[in-house]
């Protein structure tokens, strides 16, 4: 029961997420701290290794929105990579690549990887780090963490601190 009720809470966050992110006004550029929300979908591939390890490799799409209304994560939507190491029921590893794009067409280059190794498979927590960007994220520096739980396919994160800084 308590799975089906994560669920739905899980879908209604997407749908508020997905819905505050089709029309707001667009991101200023500076620097600041971040905090929010974020809601993903993930497709991909597990692989069994003997003994006991499975290999999670795929990609996920989401969305996000800064509780400031502003900033580089509001009302941003992601594109990402992954791949997670499982073995005897703890993530060992857990990371990838993802490619955030504002309303206006501004985009920022990040990695992002899972901090509290060894871990549950269900929560976790994680810290992206900025590459690089284009248009008024030319130059961005900086980084956020989120911490996730996961349902199924789904993941509904808080964005619990971030900070970023263009030149």
């Amino acid at each position: 029961m308590a799975v089906e009720k994560w669920g739905r809470r899980t879908s209604v966050l997407f749908v508020a997420v997905v819905s505050l992110a089709a029309g707001s006004a667009s991101h200023a550029a500076g620097q600041g701290t971040t905090t929010g929300v974020a809601s993903f979908y993930a497709k991909g591939e597990a692989k069994e290794y003997k003994p006991g390890l499975i290999v999670w490799g795929g990609g996920f799409v989401g969305v996000s929105i800064a509780d400031g209304r502003k900033g580089p994560l509001h009302n941003s939507g992601w594109e990402c990579t992954g791949e997670t190491a499982i073995q005897d029921g703890k993530v060992l590893r857990s990371g990838g690549f993802c490619l955030v794009t504002d309303q206006d067409g501004d985009s920022i280059n990040l990695l992002w990887e899972r901090t509290d190794v060894p871990g549950g498979t269900v929560d976790g927590k994680t810290k992206g780090t900025y590459l690089s960007g284009t248009g008024k994220y030319t130059g961005i520096q900086g980084f956020y963490t989120f911490s996730c739980r996961l349902q199924g396919a789904m993941a509904a994160c808080n964005i619990t601190s971030g900070e970023y800084k263009m030149p």
